[in-house]
């Protein structure tokens, strides 16, 4: 499954299918950003779609909004992790398994680590179509994910937020149509 960016900031942005079906918004207000996805409500006679928070993120924390009870991973930040850019970023998810995000071949990929590492979803950038084809931003989320993609949305917003766009070496670059 792929969800597009419709714009190349992760920290503000839609995210939506290849058809254009906004799945999730991504608002970002000093202080805090909070992820939201729209879905159908099956319960109601409408043809229109209910937007529910399922995710916000600060500068020390990031709260899943997971059936009634939100769930905090806290974030840990130390000189260490500002010096070293490209050190994963890992922790443990809401079933104590751990998770890392971390840059493969210049893509952010996040691993569950059960008893081997697992990839669920993958980051790709926006290309200009200079010299290959132009396309979109996307996460992919790849099949041992789709059970858990608000919590893939989440993390990688949070990960984008807080380890990934403020590396002196990330590029960014205009939006692919």
């Amino acid at each position: 499954m792929e969800l597009c960016l419709r714009h190349n900031d992760p920290t503000q942005t839609l995210l939506m299918t290849p058809d254009g079906i906004v799945m999730y918004q991504v608002n970002t207000a000093p202080g805090q950003t909070t992820i939201s996805r729209f879905e159908n409500h099956a319960q109601r006679l409408s043809t229109g779609r209910v937007s529910c928070v399922v995710g916000e993120v600060d500068s020390s924390r990031l709260r899943l909004h997971d059936n009634e009870i939100p769930i905090d991973i806290v974030m840990v930040s130390s000189a260490e992790d500002i010096e070293n850019v490209d050190r994963p970023w890992t922790f443990n998810g809401p079933d104590d398994k751990p998770y890392t995000w971390q840059i493969l071949f210049r893509s952010p990929v996040l691993f569950v680590s059960d008893n081997a590492p697992v990839p669920l979803a993958r980051y790709r950038q926006a290309k200009l179509g200079i010299v290959s084809r132009s396309r979109r931003a996307f996460l992919e989320i790849f099949p041992a994910g789709i059970n858990v993609i608000d919590f893939i949305v989440v993390t990688f917003v949070s990960y984008a937020k807080h380890h990934w766009l403020n590396e002196p070496h990330h590029e960014s670059s205009p939006s692919a149509i």
